[in-house]
This record gives structure tokens, sequence and C-alpha cells, in this order.
């Protein structure tokens, strides 16, 4: 037996469904579904924004560093100045976004700490400069920052709930990441003052 089709958004519904609600599926009748046009709308708006995010010259820029980063053609020593620093703040804040301040220093990216510092006060970002420097106060106290990664999990006070420290350096986090979301546009703003400093779309 053939399903009959809800009469707003076109899926497939029970019979029964169908006759208790007047040919509406259970999340028409809540008024919480798309129509069939609304989704397939929706779907092409995202392709489209996919296509013309691809094929921007950020995404192309972005694209080109990360193969001379980690490509066979001299690594992040061998970048010129203004590309360093766009690497160094692209990547911090792409890791603050995906799991916070705890994510930068437990990742590779923690083994630049001193640079992505030296970065962020270069190019006059004293908002993230601070937060930065909180989490790292949180996480290691008066301890530097270890350049190799499992040296500095080691000493992360987020790293072991043994730790003394553990339960006050995730809450510290945990408002520094907030502080950072709500901010996140002034790590943004200097990303674009770099690129127009340093012409680093031309190429792309």
């Amino acid at each position: 037996m053939q399903r009959p089709l809800c009469v707003r958004c076109g899926d497939s519904i029970h019979p029964d469904t169908a006759n208790r609600n007047a040919d509406l599926c259970i999340p028409c009748t809540r008024g919480n579904q798309l129509s069939i046009e609304q989704r397939n709308e929706n779907h092409r708006k995202q392709r489209e924004e996919e296509r013309v995010h691809l094929e921007s010259p950020q995404y192309k820029y972005w694209s080109s560093l990360i193969s001379r980063v980690y490509g066979d053609q001299g690594g992040f020593g061998s970048l010129q100045h203004g590309d360093r620093l766009y690497f160094l703040l692209n990547v911090l804040t792409g890791e603050v976004h995906n799991g916070g301040f705890d994510q930068f220093f437990s990742n590779s990216s923690g083994d630049r700490y001193a640079e992505t510092v030296a970065a962020l006060s270069e190019v006059g970002d004293q908002a993230t400069l601070q937060l930065l420097l909180e989490a790292k106060a949180a996480l290691f106290a008066q301890d530097e920052v270890p350049a190799n990664r499992v040296a500095r999990f080691d000493l992360m006070a987020s790293s072991s709930k043994e730790h003394p420290r553990y339960e006050s350096a995730w809450k510290t986090l945990d408002a520094l990441d907030k502080r950072f979301y709500a901010s996140s546009s002034n790590v943004d703003a200097a990303l674009d003052r770099v690129v127009k400093t340093y012409n680093l779309y031309s190429d792309a």
C-alpha cells in the first residue's frame, strides 16, 4: 500500500497519521517542518555558499599556506613574515573555536605559543593576547610553556583530575573560551590588517 504524502512538506506518512491530522505529518502539525521547496532552497543556498567559499581568495590563500607549512616546501620557517603572522593568528582562532584554549595548548599549535604571543602583540590585538596569557596562567601557572607537545601536556593542569588545579583550571578556561567567542571579531580584524599590510591574497 502506497503511503500518503504530507500536503505541506511532501514527506510520506502513515495512513492513520494522515487521517488524524488532515493529511499532515506530525512535524507539520507542530508547525516546525519545512516544505520540500523550502528545504531544497536551503540546500541550494548552502551549496552556493560553499562554492563561493572554495573559490574565494581567502580559501585559496589558506590552502596554499597549509601546503607550504605541512608539505615539502620548507615548512613554517620558510614563510615570509606576513604569512607567519596570518598562520599563527588563524591557527589560534581555529583551535579555540573548535575546542577552546585547552585544545590550542594540547595540539601542536601550542608548540608556537611564544610566537603566537608575539604575533598578537605585533598586530595590536591586546584583548585576545590577554585571554591567551590568562589561559596560559590557568594551565601552567608560573611555568614556561614547553615547545614539546608531550612535555607540555604533562604540565597542563587540565590534563589530569589528580592535578591540584584541575577544577579551577577548567572553570577558568570555560570563562576564557566564552570571552573569546564573544570577542572573536578582534582576531578577524587583526587578520584583515595583516592581509592588507602584506598584500597576502594577491597571488591566491
